[in-house]
């Protein structure tokens, strides 16, 4: 491997090991920056997938009479 790609490979392996959150380097701007924003991302996605999971049994026990329409 070439200098260039042996020092990003050990910088990225220094700084990083896994995306779960115990195991980044929150002291690092660049890091806390993406992960916060990642994870808020994350969040409202899940939070809209519950929510439209939760409206839809709702909805499908008000149906009177197997109507589906």
């Amino acid at each position: 491997m070439s200098g260039a790609g042996e020092f990003l490979c050990e910088g990225l392996k220094r700084s990083l090991s896994s995306m779960l959150p115990w195991d980044i380097p929150w002291y690092d701007p660049s890091h806390t920056v993406f992960f916060a924003a990642l994870y808020g991302a994350l969040s409202v996605i899940g939070i809209g997938v519950i929510a439209a999971l939760i409206l839809t049994v709702k909805r499908l026990k008000s149906v009177e009479g197997g109507s589906h329409h």
